[in-house]
């Protein structure tokens, strides 16, 4: 059995002998059109009899790849120069739909995209009414993502809350998500948000979820331009320049190949010029200080 689907909008081809590992890949990714003319990757799924893996796959990255591995039954290895993924998982894991998605498909995926064609960059997407695309910058808990649906909600075009930079000169960002999640003190911000459940990401994390659909603007992809590392502090908000070798550092932390010179040179050209520190208290002022970056 076979699917093609374009996760961050990059055609790869499935291919497994068993139906439920392709329904699960078909579920992350077939509302995800081609964004991009190029080699499809290739993604191979071999089912076992075997137990659930006690833990998530420990990453090994590798002059020709990388490798992901449970256990001696639940593995997965990637090739490089054939743009090939080999995934080994247990039966018993596929009875776990979003432990299998989040722990290794998507993670297997996602993985050997960024090796072969993007730079994982963490980091929101947002596009004012005039201008080119936004990079919300920060550490896990320092308001990406809220500063992103508020952002969305005055009807700025919300792209993704896990930017992933294409080549190229036009600097074209996606994601793979099609979820907003906020945590729990988004509700006193956003009324909105009052009657929403409180769900479990698929990191284990308690947060509230939203529908890129439900908002006045959305796009699968955008041209970036500005990236905004965002600080909470008291008083009016303020926009200066913050250090590029920091972006560089802060980018290239989340990214794992084994031969890191050439997505170090892309961050390089992609930052140069257009990096900044935000210091806010209100949402509403962070939003107002944005709007004046230079074009």
């Amino acid at each position: 059995m076979r699917a093609l689907l374009h996760p961050l909008g990059y055609p790869a081809r499935f291919e497994s002998e068993v139906a439920e590992p392709l329904r699960i890949a078909a579920e992350s990714w077939r509302s995800r059109t081609c964004l991009f003319d190029v080699p499809p990757l290739s993604v191979t799924i071999h089912v076992q009899d075997g137990p659930v893996p006690e833990g998530p796959p420990q990453y090994r990255a590798l002059p020709e790849g990388f490798s992901l591995a449970c256990d001696r039954i639940t593995r997965a290895e990637f090739s490089l120069s054939a743009r090939a993924a080999c995934l080994h998982v247990s039966s018993a894991a596929l009875n776990r739909p979003e432990w299998f998605r989040h722990q290794l498909l998507e993670c297997l995926v996602l993985t050997a995209l960024d090796a072969v064609y993007f730079v994982g960059l963490h980091a929101a997407c947002v596009v004012p009414p005039k201008g080119r695309g936004i990079l919300l910058c920060g550490a896990s808990g320092s308001g990406k993502s809220t500063l992103a649906y508020a952002c969305a909600r005055q009807r700025w075009t919300f792209v993704c809350d896990d930017s992933h930079l294409s080549p190229g000169p036009e600097n074209i960002v996606t994601g793979n998500t099609d979820k907003i999640r906020l945590r729990e003190p988004a509700r006193d911000l956003f009324p909105e948000l009052a009657g929403e459940p409180t769900v479990t990401a698929p990191n284990g994390k308690r947060c509230i979820e939203v529908d890129p659909a439900q908002l006045p603007r959305a796009s699968a992809a955008a041209p970036a331009r500005d990236c905004v590392f965002l600080s909470r502090r008291p008083g009016p908000a303020t926009l200066g320049r913050y250090p590029e070798a920091c972006a560089i550092e802060y980018f290239a932390g989340y990214n794992t190949r084994y031969n890191r010179d050439s997505m170090i040179q892309r961050l390089r050209d992609f930052v140069r010029g257009r990096t900044w520190l935000l210091e806010y208290e209100s949402l509403e002022g962070a939003m107002r200080a944005m709007e004046r970056l230079p074009s």
